[in-house]
């Protein structure tokens, strides 16, 4: 059956769910994501997991909605590190530090005793996560406060440290002090300290020379919703706006989007202000206004590969997103000479651009061949670059 051909059944008594184009949801608001939860408990146990997708795919929710699900049991503190300042992380991991309702009374406590304000110290040192006060007290130095300590020391067990987009973070610290500063973390972790929630869209292999202070950790994948959580979340969102969830309607938004939350989110905003209820016509519209930001899935590769490098990955992507079947490496290499003559890119340099690309999340091994990640992506890339 074509995705043409697709009619889901609407399940019976949903509830309304307005659309959220944008920002950060409210745990409650997941749909789905079952598995990946119950993956990601485990992994807490163990010692922590890197959550990892293509963008859009809901990975900040779901880390909020762990960070609810384990204050029933131990507790977690949550932090984004999305931010172009280490001042500005450093900041909110105290704000969270201190809301806290298990360590919030130590860090008050700490204050008070020193007579400071607290501050946190992000990679230096040790490249521990530790406190210091600002004003010391007369005659008395005052003593660090080891936020790792804090959190290991919790009652009922360690504070579990959620570190949302961690490559903006290890980007402003830089490949060696990032490197040090994960591998601290690891080897605190294992000898009895927090577990740890990595999450990113961008993989951590464009600032860490060296993946070992996070090959101890689960992976945790994150791709587009199942199927029976698409339609559920279609139809309440358009039940949110007020339209009645036909399966005509909910098939055409699980198909326009591929099943990607932030997408479904922002097309069925989009439809409360269209009469027609065109899907296909409101994607098509947000990718001509840069609405979703998407011109960002190209701009960004000079940032993580360099000019040479995403003048090359553009090429590859450019080859890809015009095909309806995998592609191997070799016919890449040939499309894209026959494109682009003076382009050669030896045979070892595709294959480590392909990889990269696969942990980036733009492409997909499947066998010998790449494919896009997502049906949506590979109109998205076409739209941007123009490619027909």
């Amino acid at each position: 059956m074509s995705d043409e051909d697709f009619l889901p059944r609407i399940p019976d008594g949903l509830e309304p769910l307005s659309p959220n184009a944008g920002g950060q949801g409210s745990p409650n608001d997941v749909v789905g994501r079952e598995a990946e939860l119950a993956r990601l408990h485990e992994a807490v146990t163990a010692g922590g997991a890197l959550m990892t997708g293509e963008r859009r795919m809901g990975k900040t929710w779901i880390a909020t909605k762990l960070q609810e699900e384990l204050a029933d049991t131990v507790t977690a503190i949550y932090v984004s590190a999305e931010t172009s300042t280490l001042e500005l992380f450093a900041q909110r991991l105290l704000d969270e530090l201190r809301k806290n309702r298990i360590i919030g009374k130590k860090v008050a406590n700490w204050e008070k005793e020193v007579s400071g304000e607290l501050k946190l110290n992000i990679g230096v040192l040790e490249l521990t996560v530790g406190g210091k006060a600002t004003k010391a007290v007369p005659d008395k130095a005052a003593p660090g406060l080891d936020v790792l300590d804090l959190l290991s020391s919790a009652p009922g067990g360690p504070i579990v440290l959620i570190i949302d987009e961690i490559t903006h973070l290890c980007h402003e610290l830089g490949a060696k002090q990032a490197g040090r500063f994960l591998h601290e973390l690891r080897a605190r972790r294992q000898s009895g300290g927090p577990p740890l929630v990595l999450t990113g869209s961008i993989g951590l292999h464009h600032v860490l020379h060296d993946m070992k202070p996070v090959n101890d950790l689960w992976k945790v994948t994150v791709g587009p919703l199942k199927l029976e959580d698409t339609v559920v979340l279609a139809a309440r969102l358009l039940l949110g706006i007020g339209v009645d969830p036909t399966p005509q309607l909910v098939a055409d938004i699980i198909r326009e989007t591929s099943g990607i939350p932030f997408y479904m989110q922002g097309v069925v905003d989009e439809l409360r202000y269209r009469g027609d209820l065109d899907v296909a016509a409101t994607v098509t519209r947000c990718l001509d206004t840069n609405v979703w930001e998407t011109k960002d899935l190209v701009d960004r590769l000079v940032d993580y590969y360099g000019a040479k490098g995403a003048k090359r990955a553009r090429a590859i992507l450019d080859t890809v997103a015009v095909s309806d079947e995998p592609l191997e490496p070799d016919a890449i290499r040939a499309r894209i000479l026959a494109y682009n003559p003076d382009m050669t890119i030896p045979r070892d340099d595709l294959i480590e651009l392909l990889q990269k690309l696969e942990m980036d999340h733009y492409l997909v091994r499947e066998g010998d061949g790449e494919r896009m990640s997502s049906a949506l992506l590979a109109r998205i890339w076409r739209h941007e670059r123009r490619l027909r």
